[in-house]
């Protein structure tokens, strides 16, 4: 084999496959193995499946015999394959499987050096095989290179599925286009297209990954569209922002590629109006995802943004729009519902081409039948009203609002009484460390009493008391000696009525006692009283001039030396003050 163009081909493979060499080695040795298996099974004509019958069913049960050991060594520097069969050397008695063990005995006839657990060997040539091999061999090979190609295209786009990716325009023609996308090509069908949209070569395109898929004649590993509901829900996500934060919540996509789709999302925010936010203002958010679905300048695909309802009857009544539902008639169990509209508005209910009715459809999953009023009244159709529906709604709204109330009192006690069984714990911790430590505390406080003792004998041994050797010392105290008591007779004299009038009369001393002091502390405070009315007394006549003030005043009264001169008789007449 030659060396240089072996060492070439491992090269190109692992440049264009994206496949390491390490990965192409195990192939290729994996490769080998199987062939060379293979071509002993043919050469001996070995079925390794041998039929067994059950016991009791007499059912055929079938066991796999094991393949021949093959080893493979391929040193690339040398560019030399080398192929060996093995067999596993066991003792004589214990061989159960001649088609890969060997006996000791029979091992060490070919080579004295092997012992049980030893692979006796014998090499096998390339030449032998013949072209059945070779096929077998290029099958086997291309099955290993496509599963590692694949494993490393999963590496590669494995956190790209589900996302929208830019490639560009490789090749392209009527039933299919191909996409370049770094490493590796994908191709788009048909199906996979916009409508009639139309590319050309270096065009850059976005498509959405859907996978990694097998590898058939015309495809690639990687599977891309531009037509499925993914790439419009991931438009969504990147072009508005509610939907990217989570606050608005995309329920339903489903389109006719091409021609109309239906997305359906609602709110986790009430304040904020799920259809307004994916419209945006003017329009202005809806017409730049328009725009990307599809190149045809006339005919683009139109979207129908619909705020979604739980209440099955007023999310149809929003799928069908803009035909006005009157009421409906829903069958829960054949999955049907028929729905009656206004005689004018049937058509805009049904759709182009029945579009509105088919993506209804695919979203709910019911089947759906568009009546008008007329004809509902013709076959005796019996509905539902659309304002029923409404009621229901609301009612259904209140419930889950106190099931939400009745929820969240209920977290709340068991918060509560979370904390209290936490805080309890905690006390009940905090009173077991105080113990503890207490109970430390009076460990080393009786750790440190033979400390004392020993200080206590240092001071006897430094004041020359005589203590002699490995002798315990013991500390003596002096214990004060209690006096003998005496008891001494004493004889009385006096009687029992003596005793008696002696009482009595220390009573009656104390009472006249009390009296006598009650009488003093009466008077004590009249004599208070009468001095406190005396000086009241006193203040009352205190004159506010002195004597001689008073004598001045007489005086100055009876001065006749005072002679007024003037005449005022003319201020009596009236005249006066008249002329005045």
């Amino acid at each position: 084999m030659n060396k240089k163009r072996f060492l070439e081909t491992i090269k190109e493979m692992d440049t264009s496959k994206g496949v390491g060499s390490e990965v192409l080695l195990d192939a290729l040795k994996e490769s080998f193995r199987i062939t060379f298996a293979k071509k002993i099974e043919d050469e001996y004509k070995i079925d390794k499946r041998v039929n067994v019958k059950a016991t009791q069913n007499k059912d055929k049960v079938i066991n796999k015999l094991p393949d021949a050991l093959i080893r493979v060594d391929i040193d690339l520097n040398k560019a030399k394959i080398n192929c060996y069969r093995q067999w596993l050397v066991v003792n004589d008695d214990d061989i159960n499987d001649d088609y890969i063990e060997i006996g000791l005995e029979e091992a060490k006839e070919k080579n004295p050096k092997l012992a049980t657990g030893d692979y006796y060997e014998e090499e096998l040539s390339l030449d032998d095989l013949r072209e059945k091999d070779i096929s077998r061999f290029k099958s086997c090979f291309t099955q290993k290179i496509n599963k590692a190609e694949k494993d490393a295209l999963l590496s590669t786009f494995a956190n790209k599925i589900g996302t929208i990716v830019t490639g560009s325009v490789e090749k392209c023609d009527a039933n299919s286009v191909i996409v370049e996308l770094g490493r590796t090509t994908a191709t788009l069908f048909k199906k996979d297209l916009i409508g009639d949209e139309k590319f050309n070569q270096g065009d850059s395109i976005k498509v959405y990954v859907e996978g990694i898929g097998k590898d058939d004649k015309k495809g690639s590993l990687v599977k891309i569209s531009r037509s499925c509901n993914g790439y419009l829900r991931k438009l969504f996500e990147n072009e508005i922002h509610e939907i990217y934060d989570g606050t608005v919540v995309i329920k339903y996509v489903e389109r006719i590629p091409g021609r109309r789709a239906k997305v359906c999302v609602y709110s986790n925010d009430p304040n904020v109006d799920p259809s307004g936010a994916c419209i945006g203002q003017n329009g202005n958010r809806i017409q730049s995802i328009v725009s990307q679905l599809g190149n045809a300048k006339d005919n683009k695909e139109k979207i129908d943004v619909v705020t979604w309802n739980p209440n099955l009857g007023l999310f149809v009544s929003e799928l069908l729009r803009p035909g006005k539902v009157l009421g409906m008639n829903i069958d829960e169990e054949k999955k049907e519902i028929t729905v009656v509209t206004d005689d004018d508005s049937l058509n805009l209910a049904i759709g182009f081409k029945g579009t509105n009715v088919v993506l209804a459809k695919k979203i709910t999953g019911y089947e759906i039948k568009v009546l008008d009023e007329s004809q509902a009244s013709e076959e005796n159709i019996e509905y539902k009203l659309l304002e029923d529906y409404e009621i229901e709604a609301k009612e259904e709204e209140r419930r889950r609002f106190r099931e939400k109330q009745q929820e969240a009192i209920r977290s709340r006690a068991e918060s509560q009484e979370a904390e209290n069984e936490e805080s309890a714990t905690s006390e009940n911790e905090e009173f077991v460390s105080e113990e503890v430590e207490k109970v430390n505390e009076t460990v080393a406080s009786s750790s440190e009493e033979p400390e004392t003792e020993i200080q206590k004998t240092e001071e006897k041994v430094e004041n020359n008391e005589l203590i002699e050797e490995n002798e315990p010392v013991i500390e003596t105290k002096k214990v004060k000696e209690e006096e003998p008591i005496e008891f001494k007779e004493v004889k009385t004299t006096t009687t029992l009525e003596s005793l008696e009038k002696s009482l009595e009369e220390e009573k009656k001393e104390k009472s006249s006692s009390k009296k006598s002091f009650k009488k003093k502390k009466k008077e004590f405070k009249k004599s208070d009283d009468d001095e406190e009315k005396e000086e009241k007394k006193i203040v009352q006549k205190m004159d506010i001039y002195t004597d001689e003030e008073l004598e001045a005043f007489e005086n100055e009264d009876s001065d006749e030396d005072y002679d007024d001169e003037e005449d005022y008789s003319e201020y009596d007449d009236d005249d006066y003050y008249e002329d005045r």
